[in-house]
């Protein structure tokens, strides 16, 4: 039966074609699909942020008291982070966690346990809290890190990892998370590219290192800089080296490892209230199992001017004005993209990108040519609230999707860096993590 509340727009009728289409979503069909399931306990396994669970939906890690900050860790001690992600399963799992210390390139450490987990190795997982008022049920889990039960007690890359019962292979999902501690100082800064062709179109970050108070022997075998923007991992810049060297002091120069293409600002919808239809939503109307949403036709920005707008840098932030922001009382809703075209685009696939997808190109979120209609096309199962995304192009063969071939480049888009020195300790064997820097292209 269609929903009790009253519909806005216009009222689709109920075909079986859209009973099958919707079922599908939630039956898992929004998930990251078995293709994206990386084999679990692998030597040297890559630790990445992968969902395991066909029914695990919306995925958040943050700061605690602060839902659009990065999962990022004082040492010394601040604020907890917090894991929070829905069910929708109707059964509550017996769930466990633990921390797994990483290298800079994510795979796990030497350390054991016990030399950086002060407290229990694992430990359960809260029991789910139910959602209310919503036309999907879901469980919602809420984990908080560090706890009284378990805390990091070195410096580094982590993985958080929830596994079912006692068995560490049986995986729900994996997140990065990051511990640190301000021992380097790093000065960054956004400059204009040397090269006059690419000015227009991308940013450059400048680096300088200090490292007073610390022994760093061999400063290019011992000292990893990572530099990312919007906390994209997928295209994390490594391999960074400094072209002088003085006296605890390294200087990059404009490395050609840190050149961005700066892209555009994300696109994005407002869903935060299901009565009203806001600017670039087309329709809100009764399916026959949830509500669906129409966004309006979108379309290439890839020759347009630069237009300055509001946006969370690819973020989603889930809310329900209704019940006063509480995660519980936001529901689901099937939303529709499309991308009209005069071609599709060949040797290559298009997908919908952001915090909705992961920041991945998961096949849940992979676009469809209607040859028809001349439009790429997805509708995809997607939480309420204000969402980001954007159209990236995935070509063949490449690991790194392409954001700017339909969003289009320019050096005066707003985004966030992070700067991420890791000094090799050689009494722990392992890479710690002893400076962060957060740089905005505006604010410095």
């Amino acid at each position: 039966m269609p929903p009790s509340r009253h519909a806005i727009g216009y009222l689709r009728p109920v075909t079986l074609s859209s009973i099958v289409r919707i079922g599908a979503l939630l039956l898992g069909n929004a998930w990251a699909g078995a293709s994206s399931i990386a084999a679990a306990g692998e030597p040297d396994e890559l630790y990445l942020d992968r969902t395991y669970s066909r029914t695990v939906h919306t995925v958040q890690f943050f700061k605690k008291g602060f839902e659009l900050a990065p999962p990022v860790l004082d040492l010394a001690g601040q604020e907890p982070l917090v894991l929070r992600w829905d069910d929708l399963q109707g059964n509550t799992e017996n769930l466990s966690y633990t921390i797994v210390h990483c290298g800079a390139d994510w795979r796990a450490s030497d350390l054991m346990t016990a030399q950086y987990i002060q407290g229990s190795p694992f430990d359960a997982v809260p029991p789910p809290a139910a959602s209310f008022n919503t036309l999907q049920s879901f469980l919602e889990y809420e984990l908080e890190v560090p706890n009284a039960q378990m805390r990091p007690t070195v410096s580094g890359n982590y993985v958080l990892k929830i596994f079912r019962g006692s068995d560490q292979e049986d995986l729900v999902l994996t997140r990065r998370f990051l511990v640190f501690e301000q021992r380097v100082q790093i000065e960054a800064r956004m400059l204009a590219s040397r090269d006059v062709e690419l000015r227009n179109t991308t940013q450059h970050i400048d680096l300088t290192l200090r490292y007073p108070g610390i022994n760093i022997q061999d400063p290019f075998g011992d000292l990893k800089v990572v530099v990312l923007q919007n906390m994209r991992w997928d295209d994390a810049r490594t391999d960074l080296k400094p072209k002088f060297i003085r006296d605890r002091e390294l200087v990059y120069d404009l490395p050609p490892q840190t050149l961005f293409q700066g892209g555009n600002e994300w696109r994005n919808y407002d869903l935060k209230d299901l009565r009203y239809a806001t600017m670039r939503i087309a329709s809100i109307h009764a399916g026959p199992v949830l509500y669906e949403v129409d966004l309006l036709p979108d379309a290439s920005r890839a020759i347009k001017v630069y237009f300055d707008q509001p946006d969370l840098n690819g973020k989603m932030l889930v809310r329900n004005d209704d019940v006063d922001g509480d995660p519980l009382g936001a529901d689901y809703n099937p939303v529709h993209f499309t991308l009209p075209m005069a071609d599709p685009m060949p040797a290559g696939e298009l997908y919908v990108y952001g915090s909705l997808s992961d920041l991945q190109c998961k096949e849940a979120f992979r676009m469809t040519w209607n040859a028809e209609r001349k439009y790429y096309e997805l509708t995809a199962l997607v939480k309420q609230g204000f969402v980001d995304y954007c159209f990236a192009w995935l070509p063949e063969g490449a690991a790194v999707p392409d954001l700017t071939r339909l969003e289009g480049s320019h050096f005066q888009t707003e985004n966030d860096y992070v700067v991420l020195t890791y000094v090799r300790d050689h009494t722990l064997r392992c890479e710690r993590l002893m400076g962060v820097r957060f740089l905005n292209t505006r604010r410095g």
